[in-house]
């Protein structure tokens, strides 16, 4: 075993799968590294553990409370390099500046971490490691990203040997996989788009494992720890037909879990869903984000029309599979109006679990970069601002009041249509304020209670997503 010795921690309750695929990496190449998720006695754990390394995983929402994890595990005497990768660090690597960061991942971080663990166990002071920008008393080190792993079979199975220090992530028989990574789409409030012209537009940018090998890690995980049921976190699952196939059979005939995938609705036919229906697919969701088809397609470039929607939903019901929407609400120039249609058109083809957002403008996204130039967001606008899905601060829309509003109904109109004419007089005439936030909170946490198909360890694990995002 090595000496150098890496942690990471994080916040959420779930399976972090970058920084499980890095710590696997790592072990394999002889590193011992531990992942904790923060809890009181975490920081003095570390302080134990003694690493030469701790690592952070952020998305965009999370800046603040790494920063504070980081005081908190200075504070505790940890002597340790902080490096911070994720999709906040990849797109806003300017957190180092002001930040107790020694050094930012941008982009995948298996082989950028372990060469980052190699040259500090061999105790050298290179600042030239693809990927990563450096802290350096001569200032700020940014270095070229190196070609994504273009055969993803070729990684280790992420390391989830942290279940055995957490009862309730070993017991609970819910997990997450993920059979690829990349979207060859081009919507410009995701950041996908971004990060493939960052890595470079030639790029392979959308890898797929292949079905042997998920099934093998599948049947690994089963094993070991139970599956009662799965989500594939793939950005878009259904993108191949072929694989589709491929999958059905061998996971019909060795696993045997229902699961849940997501998907677009123009890749939703009657043959990719027959193949769904056929292995235990559970529910599949996909992104309406409006209901005006020109803001779907022309501003979020999602270029999926209604009646594509409309059919994918039929498809889903006639085979029995149930679906779960996501929408955004305060999209740039949306009116009140243009919200309403988002919720009819989730009334329409009776979403089963509607999910609404406040639009989020992330740095780095092509949306962000308009929004700016159009003066849409606030001149005094900070990335610090960005908290969950649900709420906005910084949007300068005359009507963003309204549009919070009908955000907060947006749920329970949607399953319930009857609510719609006291929501619309509701929305219209009041403030934000903290009660409507309450009926929006409700409405969530039985979409999150719906999500677990009412299963007691799922409703924990949901309860503990919620009270985390909400």
């Amino acid at each position: 075993m090595k000496n150098t010795r890496i942690a990471f921690i994080q916040r959420n309750w779930e399976d972090n799968l970058g920084i499980l695929w890095i710590s696997s990496v790592l072990k394999n190449n002889g590193f011992e590294t531990r992942v904790r998720i923060e809890e009181e006695n975490t920081y003095n754990e570390m302080r134990m553990f003694e690493p030469g390394i701790v690592g952070y995983s952020c998305y965009t929402g999370d800046q603040r409370w790494v920063s504070s994890s980081i005081v908190k595990l200075k504070g505790s005497g940890v002597k340790a390099k902080i490096i911070v990768g994720g999709p906040h660090a990849t797109f806003f690597p300017e957190m180092i500046e002001n930040e107790p960061i020694d050094a930012i991942c941008r982009g995948e971080g298996e082989y950028a971490m372990l060469e980052y663990a190699e040259m500090l166990e061999k105790g050298e002071g290179r600042h030239d490691i693809q990927n990563l920008t450096f802290k350096t008393p001569n200032g700020i080190i940014h270095n070229e990203l190196r070609p994504l792993v273009s055969d993803l079979d070729e990684l280790p199975f992420p390391d989830r040997s942290y279940y055995d220090s957490y009862k309730f992530l070993a017991t609970n028989p819910f997990r997450i996989f993920i059979t690829g990574r990349g979207c060859p789409y081009k919507c410009t409030f995701c950041y996908n788009d971004a990060l493939h012209q960052l890595c470079g537009a030639e790029s392979k940018y959308v890898r797929r494992r292949s079905v042997d090998n998920v099934i093998s890690e599948l049947v690994d995980v089963r094993d070991k720890w139970g599956i009662d049921e799965i989500r594939f976190s793939d950005d878009h699952f259904t993108l191949s037909v072929d694989f589709l196939r491929e999958f059905s059979l061998k996971y019909s005939e060795q696993i045997n879990r229902p699961y849940t995938v997501n998907a677009r609705a123009d890749s939703l036919d009657e043959e990719r869903i027959s193949y769904l229906r056929e292995s235990g697919c559970r529910l599949v969701c996909f992104g309406i984000e409006t209901g005006r088809e020109d803001l779907r397609n022309k501003v979020l470039r999602k270029n999926i029309m209604d009646d594509q929607i409309i059919n994918a939903a039929k498809l889903l019901k006639k085979y029995g599979i149930k679906f779960l929407s996501s929408n955004i609400i305060g999209l740039p120039h949306e009116k009140a109006e243009d919200a309403w249609k988002t919720i009819e058109i989730n009334q329409r083809i009776g979403t089963d679990l509607p999910w609404f957002s406040m639009m989020q403008y992330y740095p780095g996204t092509q949306i962000y970069q308009e929004a700016m130039e159009e003066g849409i967001i606030a001149k005094n606008f900070n990335v610090d601002d960005i908290g969950t899905y649900f709420k906005n601060k910084y949007l300068k829309q005359e009507n963003i009041g309204e549009l919070q509003n009908i955000h907060s109904f947006s749920i329970l109109v949607s399953r319930y249509r009857f609510f719609e004419p006291i929501a619309r007089f509701l929305a219209k005439s009041f403030k934000p304020n903290a009660f409507f936030r309450m009926i929006f909170r409700l409405s969530y946490f039985m979409v999150t209670l719906k999500r677990t198909n009412f299963k007691i360890s799922r409703i924990l694990f949901g309860l503990r997503y919620y009270l985390y995002k909400i």
